[in-house]
């Protein structure tokens, strides 16, 4: 009875330390098995980061892939040399611009009565407009006009108040023409900055500055604002030559305002449409000899030996390293017509 009492009793302590064994086997898996999750678990951690770390350096390149399209299609926007008119395109535009002043200073001429000499020469308005009409129509030419306020009606010459007109007129035009910017010193400036530019770089590269820089200052450029100065000045003229109405009619006030918007649209097309060139606008002062090469006399012939009086009609040249080629002739008023 104790050897089977002992036989059981060895027989569980033989099963327990068979437990034991068994647990401490489970408890040495679980915690290989702990560790590997653990190991797992910070490999795990190590791809996410360098996932992430991936997937940031791939969203920066995009960026900057982005960046660099953009800096290559604004270069080559830039660049572009394509002209958006050609050069008989801004000829047609002088010329026009040509014919609606001619038009426009023979109708006022129709249209305005003249007193002769029946303003007083010391009136201040007088005084004040004589300046200014010296200044856009040159002072011969000035001095012809005041030379036949005393005349009468049947000797006074319209025609020379019409070319005096003319004179005022594309001397106005032309300063619209080859202005940069509104304001004159603005303007000054950023020729000067484009002469520089000129320079030192190609052709393309200097063209298409010319044409982005003018293209967003014309925004500012009002041909209201413009048209009211034109009208001053052919005020002051009309003064001068003794006529009796002060004020332009609204419809003269129109057909200046066409003008003005053509003035512009020649501006616009040689600051801005024709960059693998350059273009310019050009009339001649008072007190030269005449050329043949560069001018055209009004009225159609050609007076050797003569000089300029004024400018009646608009020039148009084209510049190469210095050099310019004429386009379109300036039309000019001898002293030979006085």
């Amino acid at each position: 009875m104790k050897s089977r009492q002992q036989a059981i009793a060895q027989e569980e302590w033989k099963a327990r330390e068979a437990l034991n064994s068994e647990v401490q086997r489970l408890k040495s898996e679980l915690h290989w098995t702990r560790g590997q999750l653990s190991r797992h678990s910070q490999e795990n951690m190590i791809y996410k980061d360098e996932i992430r770390r991936a997937e940031t350096q791939n969203e920066e390149t995009k960026r900057r892939l982005e960046e660099k399209a953009n800096e290559l299609k604004g270069a080559q926007a830039f660049l572009k040399h394509a002209n958006m008119l050609s050069g008989a395109d801004v000829i047609s535009l002088v010329d026009r611009l040509n014919s609606e002043v001619y038009q426009g200073a023979a109708s006022m001429v129709d249209t305005f009565e003249f007193e002769g000499a029946s303003r007083r020469m010391d009136d201040a308005e007088w005084k004040r407009a004589m300046g200014a009409t010296s200044k856009t129509i040159g002072g011969e030419l000035t001095r012809a006009l005041i030379a036949q306020r005393g005349m009468d009606k049947d000797d006074y010459d319209p025609i020379l108040v019409q070319y005096a007109l003319q004179t005022c007129l594309i001397f106005c035009c032309f300063k619209i023409c080859i202005s940069w910017a509104p304001e004159e010193e603005n303007s000054q400036f950023l020729r000067s900055v484009y002469s520089e530019i000129q320079k030192k770089e190609d052709q393309v590269v200097a063209g298409r500055w010319r044409a982005l820089t003018r293209a967003h200052i014309r925004e500012t450029r009002s041909p209201e604002a413009e048209t009211k100065q034109i009208i001053r000045e052919l005020c002051a003229v009309l003064i001068v030559a003794g006529c009796s109405d002060k004020e332009l009619s609204t419809e003269f006030e129109k057909d200046l305002l066409e003008i003005t918007t053509l003035a512009i649209r020649v501006q616009t097309a040689i600051g801005e449409s024709i960059t693998s060139m350059d273009l310019e606008a050009y009339i001649l002062p008072p007190g030269i000899p005449f050329d043949a090469a560069r001018m055209e006399e009004e009225g159609g012939s050609q007076s050797q030996g003569k000089k300029t009086v004024g400018c009646t009609g608009l020039g148009l040249a084209q510049l190469v390293n210095g050099d310019s080629t004429i386009l379109v002739r300036a039309k000019v008023l001898l002293d030979s017509a006085l």
